[in-house]
């Protein structure tokens, strides 16, 4: 079954559509973009999370870590059921981000100038990196550097994980950037204020946009294979996207 690419789709009936039909190996013939072709993307397995509300997602390499908004708990979640493995109390309140540098864990916030690098075992300080100004939504690593979504500008920052440098910035495609992920040659942005998914070069071309999943698109996280997408009813979609 699958959603015809429309702007004037009706929200309400997404909605239902999405709560009454199951998540496995659904099809969505997207993007809007008629350029882009007949790209398609595939729900291929749904897992619930325990986050109240289901913000930053990444993927450590064994495990996802979802952000929960309501109790600035980060959960590190099985793959292949969404069991809860363990969990770490962040030190940063209002926490809104996560991202995996390969060792730790990055966290950033709305509320707060300050990105936070913890321990992915202890959830310590390691470091801290001060950007001055910001209201940072989502973030992502990636060659070797942090990509971080500012809500007040509505761009995307490019930041030396070292020194905290601005290396580079481009503009949102979108309203929010809600959900922020780093697939080697691309970047994944989610904006739930308009149920999209935008995949943009790593200069900040618009690639392609498709349909989200769920009713309101989250963080987002790539594994090396598949993108997970985290909802704000508490599931994280996993998708197979089709070149």
């Amino acid at each position: 079954m699958s959603i015809k690419k429309a702007w004037w789709f009706p929200s309400a009936l997404v909605s239902s559509f999405l709560v009454l039909t199951s998540c496995q190996d659904r099809i969505f013939d997207n993007p809007f973009d008629p350029s882009a072709g007949e790209a398609l993307f595939e729900v291929v397995n749904t897992i619930l999370t325990p986050a109240a509300v289901p913000l930053g997602l990444d993927w450590d390499g064994n495990t996802l870590w979802n952000v929960d908004g309501y109790t600035d708990v980060l959960y590190s979640l099985n793959r292949l059921n969404g069991t809860q493995i363990r969990s770490l109390a962040s030190p940063l309140p209002f926490v809104s981000g996560v991202a995996f540098d390969g060792q730790d864990l990055w966290i950033c916030s709305e509320a707060d100038t300050t990105i936070y690098l913890i321990s992915l075992f202890t959830g310590g300080i390691q470091r801290q990196l001060n950007l001055q100004k910001g209201s940072f939504s989502a973030l992502t690593f990636g060659s070797a550097s942090l990509w971080l979504a500012d809500a007040l500008s509505n761009k995307i920052l490019r930041i030396d994980a070292l020194t905290g440098e601005i290396l580079s910035s481009f503009p949102n495609p979108g309203k929010r950037v809600d959900g922020l992920a780093f697939s080697g040659a691309s970047l994944w942005l989610a904006d739930a204020t308009t149920l999209s998914i935008f995949q943009l070069s790593l200069e900040g071309e618009l690639l392609r946009t498709f349909l989200s999943p769920g009713q309101a698109p989250r963080g987002l996280a790539f594994d090396g294979v598949y993108l997970w997408n985290a909802d704000a009813n508490q599931r994280i979609f996993q998708l197979r996207i089709q070149n």
